[in-house]
């Protein structure tokens, strides 16, 4: 066994200065090997952008975090919270979920032509939610938030703006395009903090969270845009097939996917639909702080994670090459990292809550204690949850999420029943981490059914 200097080497290979290039680590000449391998792998270096960019947005969004619990109160991150949940819900109705067939079609023109599908449904869905805005003081009666209702109409520009960048995401990653989803990443990270504590110096506190909200993905698509216009126009490409063929083609994802999806995403807004009314606003507001500094990071990177394998994957499932050595590998190393940062992280969050957010947010760091098995599955199961879509195993992962939404509902009345918002958490919590673990039992058991049957 020799000795090398691993972060010389890195440096040279990037032409920067390393810091540490006095640190020796004996490297064996196969893990030598194995390293190389990563660098040079296009899947690496395309997880590499997509990551770097989560991580600076995520950054900058736990900098200015004490600041904004300083500015805002509990009640108005479990308005934006109840706003988000309610738009994120519309928002995956709006598409129908055909954006994730775009990465499907062998032709370009086909794959435009989904595009083209999803965003027809996107019109057709702004219009019935724009036609629901007179009724807005009824409907968020049912929340128990009458609040609301100033900023219902913005669900129609939030909305609009979600659906289409799920559709050009889909297109920007079906052309590999990962520096400008991470560019997107950035902007939006970027403008939400400055227009946050511009709204919140200004004393605009109620509202100015949501409109941020709705800001910051405006302007960080319409970016995205400028700057990739000659991918955005292949988007308009002809198609020799009416739409209406196309969209029967692919009804396995409004049909499967999109009630799955839409089961999963209740499931995870289902505490601000449902305890909302029963706790108030004041400790949504405690779990919608809890959610964002667990589940941001987390769903942020494993989103970067979930774009590149999915793009793999697919390629090699259309070329008919076994997938499951290769998957298993990249989830391997990816456990590594992420189960003994989880539980440092467990062990340091009432300290690191303390610092970041200032006094009166403790119950937020309780929360997300309660939460950290089920963060830890989500980290480790979400990335692979585009196989059920490859393999076109859609129902039977909408009958595991139903059964899901059950488990959660019965966790919520249970708190609700109980008047302990605290044991809805654990034991909304505990169904989380046992359903996930049984998806990533089907998601293994279908990948090796694919490889024995490619190599039979």
């Amino acid at each position: 066994m020799q000795r090398y200097n691993f972060f010389l080497v890195y440096a040279n290979k990037n032409k920067k200065i390393c810091l540490f290039t006095n640190i020796f680590v004996p490297l064996h000449p196969q893990m030598k090997q194995f390293f190389s391998k990563i660098w040079h792998s296009s899947s690496a270096r395309n997880f590499a952008k997509l990551f770097s960019a989560n991580v600076f947005a995520q950054a900058l969004g736990l900098f200015v975090y004490p600041i904004l619990t300083r500015l805002y109160s509990p009640e108005d991150f479990g308005l934006l919270n109840l706003f988000i949940s309610i738009g994120g819900i519309l928002a995956l109705l709006s598409t129908s979920e055909y954006q994730n067939a775009i990465l499907l079609p062998k032709r370009e023109d086909e794959a435009s032509g989904v595009a083209r599908v999803a965003l027809c449904l996107l019109g057709i869905w702004l219009v019935v939610i724009a036609i629901t805005i007179p009724i807005a003081q009824p409907l968020t009666q049912l929340f128990a938030a009458p609040s609301l209702a100033s900023y219902y109409w913005l669900l129609v520009p939030y909305v609009a703006m979600m659906g289409c960048w799920a559709i050009y995401n889909a297109w920007l990653t079906r052309n590999r395009d990962f520096g400008r989803i991470s560019a997107y990443q950035v902007n939006q990270s970027t403008t939400g903090v400055i227009t946050k504590l511009l709204f919140g110096w200004a004393g605009w506190l109620r509202g100015g969270l949501i409109i941020s909200s709705v800001l910051s993905p405006f302007i960080a698509l319409c970016t995205s845009i400028l700057r990739s216009r000659d991918r955005f126009r292949a988007l308009w490409q002809t198609t020799s097939e009416p739409l209406a063929a196309i969209a029967k083609r692919y009804r396995r994802f409004p049909l499967f996917t999109m009630p799955r999806s839409l089961v999963n995403n209740l499931s995870g807004n289902l505490p601000a639909l449902l305890l909302t009314p029963y706790f108030g606003l004041s400790e949504m507001g405690f779990f919608a702080l809890a959610q964002t500094l667990a589940f941001r990071p987390i769903t942020m990177i494993s989103a970067s994670i979930h774009q590149v394998l999915f793009e793999m994957v697919a390629k090699n499932v259309r070329e008919g090459q076994p997938v499951r050595v290769w998957l298993l590998k990249k989830w391997g190393l990816l456990a590594a990292i992420v189960l003994p940062t989880m539980i440092i992280l467990t062990i340091i969050m009432p300290w690191l809550v303390r610092v970041l957010l200032g006094d009166g947010w403790d119950e937020t760091a309780t929360l997300i204690r309660y939460m950290m098995p089920w963060l830890t599955c989500v980290f480790l199961v979400s990335p692979l949850a585009f196989i059920s879509e490859v393999f076109g195993r859609q129902k039977l992962f909408l009958i595991i999420e139903l059964l899901y939404l059950g488990l959660r509902v019965a966790a919520m009345v249970i708190g609700i029943v109980c008047n302990n918002f605290s044991l809805a958490i654990i034991l909304m919590s505990a169904a989380g981490t046992i359903i996930l673990l049984v998806q990533l039992g089907c998601y293994n058991r279908i990948v090796r059914v694919h490889d024995r049957m490619c190599l039979s």
